[in-house]
């Protein structure tokens, strides 16, 4: 029988370049292919050489998919370039955010081998009715039931966001306008990318009670403190709210835990911490025995929205008991684990 916390084990050690060693071989990839990793696996293990190591059916696998995530790639960079160009006639720089960033800045010769699902860019609310307008001149839409405007022939939703408050009360620094080919577009410090993969995950998604892991944003985290450095220190204290600092110390610990990335001690002090990072790790080990810690994660999570009337008792009661479904029983899961 294939355990998951042998699979999850093999796949993070994959991904820092090292051996898969004798787990299943098949049953990495499949976690790969769920936390939407493959790509970005077959490029550590190439650079470690360690891909001599698999299987030749695996080797192929893993290649071919890295190849075609490369050529999509390739369609979103140049989807991107289109957007950009359009808004800056209209005199907008607009601000990338998350995956937009790396397939922005990086050489077409270097594209990243991360699977990026859509595009996310941001503007001014003053700015918010042109951008559009631009945009639909390029023939995008909005689509009922889809957050993000849409083409037929593009490989990604292109989803336009207002732009996030600057200043020391948000965590968030003043981002930087970067020129390179002649489109201008704002760019925000590392440390503010850093806390927008740590928010939108464990807050807004609600990871940080319902106990879940999203592997593919830990992984960036992870690079980008090795490529450009994060200050961990002072992002954990740029927010005086203890649960936020709390939500930001989990995540760090996982990625102490996973990819060796160097952390203050400050950040495992708490025992509140302590226990989530464990919970968070012995459920995607253990996800049948772990089930009641999630299923009560998930209710947290459920409870939380409902005294914040976070949407929720503004819909229909049908779709209310659907959403309260897809909350307790991790229908949302996507790819997270």
């Amino acid at each position: 029988m294939i355990r998951a916390g042998d699979a999850f084990e093999a796949l993070v050690a994959g991904l820092r370049g090292g051996p898969i060693g004798g787990a299943d071989v098949q049953a990495v990839i499949a976690l790969a292919n769920h936390t939407l990793l493959t790509p970005a696996l077959f490029s550590a293990l190439a650079r470690s050489g360690a891909i001599e190591l698999l299987p030749q059916d695996a080797r192929e696998y893993l290649g071919f998919i890295h190849d075609c995530n490369r050529q999509r790639n390739l369609r979103l960079r140049a989807q991107l370039d289109e957007a950009v160009a359009a808004l800056n006639r209209w005199g907008i720089a607009p601000l990338l955010i998350k995956g937009a960033i790396p397939l922005f800045l990086s050489p077409v010769n270097r594209l990243p081998s991360r699977m990026t699902s859509d595009l996310d860019i941001c503007v001014e609310a003053a700015e918010e009715a042109r951008a559009r307008t631009s945009l639909e001149e390029l023939g995008y839409a909005e689509m009922p039931g889809i957050h993000g405007m849409v083409r037929p022939q593009d490989a990604a939703i292109l989803e336009l966001r207002p732009s996030r408050p600057t200043g020391a009360s948000s965590g968030f620094l003043a981002p930087e306008l970067i020129q390179r080919d002649g489109f201008l577009v704002k760019v925000p410090p590392v440390q503010s990318r850093a806390l927008n993969w740590i928010l939108h995950d464990l807050l807004k998604e609600g990871d940080y009670w319902r106990g879940r892991i999203d592997l593919r944003h830990l992984h960036d985290l992870a690079q980008l403190a090795e490529t450009e450095g994060v200050d961990w220190n002072t992002l954990r204290v740029s927010l005086p709210d203890q649960t936020v600092r709390n939500a930001i110390d989990t995540q760090l610990l996982a990625l102490h835990a996973f990819f060796a990335i160097k952390i203050s001690a400050e950040s495992a002090h708490s025992p509140v911490v302590r226990f989530q990072h464990w919970r968070r790790v012995f459920t995607a080990k253990h996800p049948i025995i772990g089930a009641p810690l999630r299923l009560a994660g998930n209710l947290a999570w459920g409870a939380r929205r409902l005294l914040r009337d976070d949407g929720l008792v503004r819909d229909s009661p049908v779709g209310l008991v659907r959403r309260i479904m897809r909350i307790l029983f991790d229908i949302d899961q996507k790819s997270k684990i």
